[in-house]
């Protein structure tokens, strides 16, 4: 394409807006289907009136989502709402009504039926990007065919400073981490093959700028950190960020905000002015809490337009914030019909609970919600292995706290109280759409996973003063606990991995005293590890799961299997059914955060602690006596 100008834009000056959301996991209304009510922490009709008035404001403005759009709220759901698919989705509906510029694909958009994916995606007005995802040459792969595209050219058309009219051509390319293959391996493993995000954007930024692109932007499903472990890497922005061509960058997949100062500053990082080896970039939350603006100030040199000054800001849609936007009437309007569809399902009895189920202690102590999922997950499978040769193998499963808190809120956890269930409670106990994987491994690599799962605590010493026994923001989906055996986890020592899944002190072992019904574990015993396919497919980079081998189930989603299993047992646990414990430390005291509903069941954790208190943020503090346990 040309780059050719009018006449006389020599040194002329324009802005450049743009406009972003990600990760929004279909949160369209500010509501919480799981809870049945209300909230004020953010949602894209919120974020509409901020991008609307964005657009309002004289200065050409572009909207881009970064993908994790699909997949979420229960409204998204076609299997609790009934909400359909293709145009009858309203997750397609709102970002319709909302007019993006481009959209590019997260990891999630995969967790549902490659038919619903399909019907969503082409229904979209907007351009869909990925550059990174391919279809294979070996299998059938016309599910995916024709749904996105590598890159995008936009000619935006705007006017200089002097009121005389300019036109930009804006590039987009669109990258997830390639790791999606083997999370989603159920739906997309033979179908598509990923390719590392540096690799592709290398390759889009040189394309872009054959087809006469003056700015570039990188919508990277990818995390910002400063150190990568190569091109296959999951969390690449900061290396991206310092590819030559590549001018501003929209990240996100980790759920953070940016800029912020929960950032570390280095050389590559600013997280006051927002900035990737000096490049603007931002990340604007889950949920739709937060909407990024990048402003660039563009001046014409040689007949072609280069950054000369940027602005970063994200924009806080929580009720919090003083300053707090309304929802849009119009996008309100655009999905109500299917909001009151999804309140009627999601209302409807499945069974009842004889006792409250919470998570509100899940990172200190076996709990309830944990242990439900892991009985219903173990009782399926049991009954998916009778008459099979694998039927009298020890049967184990690893579970999350899905909802404990973290960067999601003092309000983010399971509360269920004892008497009837509803749909929208299965919702609140598992929010995402995952699947039952089931992964042959043995008691080396399960001793691994432990390990693993055990390093998101800090390492506690006898100092006499309390310590922080994990960080709030802490992602707590990758604490993983094994039930069906026993075991302690001692946090004098430090982790032996770090949270991206790398070895980081070889000699350390926090887990200890792991047994099978009351006997030690041996390396070379043979489990059956029940989990996730987002984890069994290396979610979360727990080691050693290659070396396990998948065995092969039909079909069945976590939530289905939960509701099956409470409509059948009423929730009654099972307590002989072992599972972890933090190890006492003489000397030794910690404090952790949780929801204000906690409250109500300290008495019942009977956990030695004390309260301290609401703390920012509305967490709840509370003081554990290690020494005591």
């Amino acid at each position: 394409m040309s780059n050719t100008r009018l006449k006389g834009s020599e040194g002329a000056r324009v802005a450049l807006r743009i406009m972003a959301t990600s990760d929004v996991h279909a949160t369209l209304l500010d509501y919480d289907y799981s809870k049945d009510c209300a909230t004020e922490f953010g949602s894209l009709a919120r974020a509409a009136t901020v991008i609307e008035a964005a657009r309002q404001d004289g200065v050409a403005t572009l909207v881009f989502d970064n993908g994790d759009f699909l997949e979420g709220a229960a409204i998204a759901d076609p299997y609790e709402g009934g909400a359909g698919a293709g145009a009858a989705n309203p997750v397609v509906t709102a970002l319709n009504a909302l007019r993006y510029d481009a959209i590019g694909l997260g990891n999630h958009e995969f967790n549902m039926p490659a038919e619903d994916v399909r019907a969503a995606l082409l229904a979209l007005d907007a351009p869909v990007l990925c550059a990174n995802l391919h279809p294979s040459r070996d299998h059938n792969t016309s599910v995916y065919a024709g749904l996105w595209q590598p890159n995008l050219l936009l000619n935006v058309a705007t006017q200089d400073e002097r009121g005389r009219a300019q036109m930009v051509h804006v590039g987009v390319f669109s990258v997830l981490p390639p790791q999606v293959v083997a999370w989603d391996a159920l739906r997309i493993a033979g179908r598509l093959i990923a390719e590392g995000m540096l690799a592709a954007a290398r390759r889009q930024v040189a394309d872009l700028k054959r087809q006469g692109a003056d700015v570039i932007v990188a919508l990277a499903h990818s995390g910002i950190q400063e150190v990568t472990s190569g091109e296959e890497a999951e969390n690449v922005s900061v290396p991206l960020a310092e590819l030559d061509g590549v001018d501003a960058i929209v990240a996100g997949h980790v759920h953070r905000v940016f800029p912020s100062p929960s950032f570390g500053s280095s050389g590559a990082i600013d997280p006051v002015a927002g900035t990737l080896h000096g490049k603007p970039a931002v990340m604007p939350g889950v949920y739709a809490t937060h909407v990024g603006q990048i402003d660039l100030e563009l001046v014409c040199s040689d007949a072609k337009w280069q950054v000369e000054g940027h602005r970063v800001q994200v924009h806080d849609l929580r009720s919090e914030n003083d300053t707090a936007p309304v929802e849009a009437p119009f996008l309100i309007s655009a999905v109500g019909q299917a909001h009151k569809q999804t309140l009627t399902h999601m209302r409807r009895t499945i069974g009842q609970v004889v006792g409250p189920v919470t998570s509100y202690f899940s990172m200190v102590k076996d709990d309830c919600a944990s242990r439900l999922v892991a009985e219903a997950k173990l009782a399926y499978v049991r009954g998916e292995l009778a008459g099979r040769a694998l039927e009298f193998m020890p049967l184990i499963a690893s579970v999350a706290p899905l909802k404990c808190g973290g960067r999601a809120g003092p309000f983010h956890y399971v509360d269920v109280p004892s008497g009837a269930v509803s749909a929208r409670v299965i919702a609140d106990m598992q929010p995402y759409s995952n699947h039952i994987s089931v992964v042959q491994t043995c008691g080396r690599d399960v001793v691994e996973w432990l390990e693993k799962g055990c390093a998101v605590y800090n390492q506690l010493l006898p100092l006499g003063e309390a310590q922080f026994l994990y960080d709030r923001d802490t992602p707590t989906y990758n604490r993983e606990a094994i039930y069906g055996l026993s075991y302690a986890v001692d946090l004098s020592q430090p982790a032996r991995y770090a949270m991206d899944g790398s070895l980081i002190n070889p000699q350390a072992r926090r887990v200890n005293n792991i047994c099978w019904r009351g006997v030690q574990i041996a390396p070379e015993q043979e489990f059956l590890l029940v989990t996730n396919d987002y984890r069994g497919g290396g979610g979360g980079n727990f080691p050693a799961i290659g070396q396990g081998r998948a065995v092969e189930m039909a079909p069945a989603r976590v939530r289905d299997v939960l509701a099956w299993h409470i409509a059948e047992t009423s929730g009654q646990r099972d307590m002989k059914l072992e599972t972890w414990h933090l190890h006492r430390l003489e000397g030794v005291r910690a404090v952790f955060d949780t929801g204000p509903g906690a409250a109500a069941f300290q008495e019942m954790s009977s956990l030695p602690m004390r309260s301290l208190g609401e703390v920012p943020g509305g967490f709840d503090r509370y003081e554990l006596d290690m020494a005591r346990l």
